[in-house]
Parts: C-alpha cells; structure tokens; sequence
C-alpha cells in the first residue's frame, strides 16, 4: 500500500475535481460511483463527499479519473410534485359582446 495519491498534479489527462479523493488518497483508499447521489452526500464540516452507510470517502465522476465505478447509484427518486389546485373560474367576463 502506498500513500501517494491516486491523481497528482502531474496528471494532466485527468481533469479531475478540485475535491475529488483521488488528489488526496491512494485509489485503494476511496470509492468510486457512477454518478452523483445522495448516498454519497457531502458533508459541510469539511465539503468532501462520503458514502452514508460507512463513511468512506468517494468520487462521482469515474470518467474524469479513467476508472469504472466500484459502486452503482440508485435510481433517482421521482420528486413530489402536487397535484395543481384548480383554479376558479372568472367572475366577470371582457365584454367582447356588448
């Protein structure tokens, strides 16, 4: 195991995020999705991404770093839109008859 991060700066075939774990961490050391999800949420203390259910820090973007993702993002959630309210019908008319 080595402690030289996955992507350094001499890298410069991957453009990759400027909060991505591969600029800090060996690749054994991160996760990688296949996408943005809310599995991998970000955390304010400190603006990196972790996965919820270990804490293990995470990439989603698999395309900037070359690598296929280790983990598949669920299906997003459809939102909860309301139903629209009907809307009332107009007391007075424009008077194009009169």
């Amino acid at each position: 195991m080595t402690d030289r991060p996955f992507v350094t700066d001499d890298d410069e075939d991957r453009p990759v995020c400027g909060i991505c774990p591969s600029k800090r961490l060996p690749r054994d050391q991160f996760v990688i999705y296949d996408r943005p999800t809310r599995e991998a949420p970000f955390n304010p203390d400190d603006g990196f991404r972790y996965a919820s259910a270990d804490g293990i820090p995470v990439c989603v973007h698999p395309h900037k770093i070359g690598c296929d993702p280790d983990r598949i993002a669920p299906a997003p959630q459809p939102l909860d839109v309301p139903a629209p309210t009907p809307r009332r019908k107009r007391w007075w008319t424009f008077g194009l008859g009169r």
